[in-house]
């Protein structure tokens, strides 16, 4: 889709640039001019614009009642040529193609008001299909890339079948399709599988063939996994099978580790929010633990800190990402040294300092501008 709006920028782009550069138009054997709308005004039929100096060589326009309505063949200078039609709002609409200088066909999109809709193709230089989309809705919702010998490149599929190409290898013919994707190169990139367009299995390889990630369906769960080059996990998410591209909902758990095999985090979703995070250093110890709690809108997290000898650091509560309240600090032998409260918007009011024993020593009160009483 994103190289579509490239190129339907860079067509808007030649038409601005290029309008006072085509110099001799004609329509119905009458000399016209672009920039010139009374000659053109109330007048129907095709005006045929040239410039030999230009970006844009050729430019057949149709006009009704004086008005650019239907369709247009633009040819730029490298003989790319462009074929597609205009509606009375002047956006593109119908069956739009693009053939480069040779006069192959690279580009033929479906297009309705100006955005896609339906099948969209592109081609390679060699004429072989190379990518297959399917607009809807303004999305994408699916994508096929070929390689020259048919060899499937990328694939993305949607919940139902769209177009004869997606039948056997989205899984839409009753059985889970074994599709192997190939690199550029027509090295092996990787596996997938699908099932009535949803995926079951997917495995990625880099250049070397080792696995870089994969991931799976499994009893209502989709666990996906990412790999260090040493074949080691790095980290995993387990969750209850909802809109893969949706957090809304999210239930389950996501782990990291570091390359040594030592599990550095642990989050558990719920509802679609993180409800708990915890954090462990290098060495095994606890780094951190927080707890998430929502009440409507608000959101109040709690996180216990400590130092890489297990003893605690600090307790912190924060609400909707602001301190709040009392937040406790401690020295790495355990013992309080420090104690903030922050009120609202968390503007810090008050500080209790302990000495080395953790015994009260003083309290600082804070003003709106930081200073101290």
């Amino acid at each position: 889709m994103s190289k579509r709006l490239s190129l339907c920028a860079l067509l808007v782009s030649l038409l601005c640039v290029n309008a006072h550069a085509i110099q001799r138009c004609e329509l119905n054997g009458e000399s016209v001019s672009r920039d010139n709308g009374n000659t053109t005004a109330g007048k129907s039929g095709l005006m045929r614009c040239t410039d030999d100096s230009g970006q844009v060589r050729r430019l057949d326009q149709t006009l009704r009642d004086g008005r650019y309505v239907g369709p247009v063949l633009m040819v730029l200078a490298d003989g790319e040529r462009r074929e597609y039609s205009v509606n009375e709002r002047g956006n593109r609409d119908g069956v739009a193609r693009t053939f480069d200088g040779k006069g192959t066909l690279r580009q033929e999109e479906n297009l309705e008001d100006g955005s896609a809709v339906g099948v969209q193709k592109n081609f390679a230089a060699a004429g072989h299909l190379q990518e297959l989309h399917f607009a809807a809705g303004r999305r994408t919702v699916l994508t096929i890339a070929y390689l020259a010998n048919g060899s499937l490149t990328e694939l993305r599929c949607a919940a139902v079948t769209l177009v004869p190409q997606d039948r056997e290898v989205c899984g839409h013919a009753g059985r889970a399709s074994d599709v192997t994707l190939y690199r550029a190169d027509g090295k092996p990139a990787g596996t997938v599988s699908y099932l009535q367009g949803q995926m079951q299995r997917l495995s990625v390889l880099d250049r070397d063939g080792r696995l870089v990630r994969n991931e799976e369906l499994k009893d209502g769960r989709r666990i996906k996994r990412v790999f260090y080059p040493s074949g080691k996990p790095r980290s995993e998410a387990d969750f209850v099978e909802r809109d893969p591209n949706s957090r809304e909902g999210r239930e389950g758990v996501a782990r990291e580790w570091a390359e040594s095999g030592q599990l550095t985090q642990e989050t558990t979703w719920a509802d679609g929010y993180e409800q708990r995070i915890h954090q462990w250093y290098l060495n095994g110890k606890q780094k951190a633990r927080q707890q998430i709690r929502r009440d409507g809108r608000n959101q109040e997290r709690t996180t216990e800190s400590f130092w890489d000898n297990g003893l605690s650091a600090a307790v912190n509560v924060e609400r909707n990402g602001r301190l709040l309240g009392w937040q406790k600090y401690f020295t790495e032998a355990g013992v309080l040294v420090r104690e903030d409260e922050h009120g609202e918007r968390g503007v810090l009011l008050r500080r209790k300092h302990y000495d080395a024993q953790g015994v009260f020593a003083r309290e600082e009160r804070f003003l709106e501008d930081g200073s101290r009483i």
